[in-house]
């Protein structure tokens, strides 16, 4: 009767346990557990190789699933996901869901890079005559202000055979165009397919490569002649860590989550496994990480 007993006791306060957990909004595990979506690399890299464990020595779990960069912000809004981790501020800035996100930190950029071609090491890059880009817009306006910025290329002397037009955004060649020829003549500028700009470097002095396409095609930052350095810039357009911003300032709970993980972003930890897993193509350190919490 008395093992009756204690077997009975014991089973309702394991009932009753099980209750209260659900009802006072949920057991500490889930309430411990970060779910972030990202772009494969760096952001998934970073977040499974380097910010797991430092949240894990704070009691968190960090759970990370790879989606298409065009779902990520859906994906947080509709609380499917606590945060992302892909974008910069102005890309952010053109969310229109119905949910407010908003970015609590910055952490690293992926800069725009002119690398040797057939060009000797050493080179300088106002000596080239055949530069490749990336053939899609966003990235093809990046490769000619760099050019521009690096002396290759000048506004005053193109005027308006500059390809680039005056509000920054908008390229000025034809859509079956692929092949930009300078006043001068003596310089040409051809867009190219991203995966084809690998294994085309031999076929032009230059070519501006962007990080990601440097780092999976193994060109050593060593091969690099010029990189994309405003400050402004760069930590203007630094990738960031997305979250729900009414969550953040009315749920405590969803607000240390938040905490945790821009901590995490945050940390010397994350500048080091930058710099030695990306082989320096990849900026994260205080000209990037930035805190932009209130």
């Amino acid at each position: 009767m008395k093992k009756f007993l204690k077997s009975f006791i014991t089973t309702i306060l394991s009932v009753c346990l099980i209750a209260s957990c659900g009802l006072f909004s949920g057991c500490e595990k889930s309430d411990k557990t970060i779910r972030v979506c990202a772009s494969d690399v760096p952001h998934a890299e970073v977040l499974n190789e380097c910010v797991k464990d430092l949240l894990a020595k704070d009691g968190w779990t960090l759970k990370v699933e790879v989606l298409d960069w065009t779902i990520q912000n859906d994906s947080v809004a509709s609380g499917d996901y606590d945060a992302n981790y892909f974008q910069h501020v102005p890309y952010l800035s053109t969310y229109t869901g119905s949910t407010k996100l908003f970015a609590s930190c910055k952490v690293h950029y992926e800069p725009l890079g002119i690398y040797y071609g057939k060009a000797t090491v050493g080179t300088l890059v106002t000596a080239g005559e055949t530069f490749a880009i990336c053939d899609d817009v966003s990235n093809a306006i990046r490769a000619f202000n760099l050019l521009e910025a690096k002396g290759v290329i000048s506004k005053a002397t193109e005027g308006d055979n500059y390809p680039v037009n005056a509000d920054g955004e908008t390229l000025n060649m034809s859509e079956t165009s692929k092949t930009w020829t300078s006043v001068s003549g003596n310089l040409t500028v051809t867009l190219v397919a991203e995966n084809l700009l690998v294994s085309s470097l031999n076929d032009y002095d230059f070519a501006c490569l962007p990080c990601n396409t440097a780092y999976t095609g193994n060109v050593d930052s060593s091969k690099r002649a010029a990189v994309e350095d405003d400050v402004t810039a760069v930590a203007g357009k630094a990738n960031v860590i997305a979250a729900r911003e009414n969550d953040y300032n009315t749920d405590e709970t969803y607000k240390a989550k938040i905490d945790a993980l821009t901590n995490a972003m945050l940390s010397q930890e994350v500048a080091d496994f930058f710099a030695t897993k990306y082989l320096g193509s990849m900026t994260c350190d205080s000209t990037t990480q930035i805190d932009l919490r209130k």
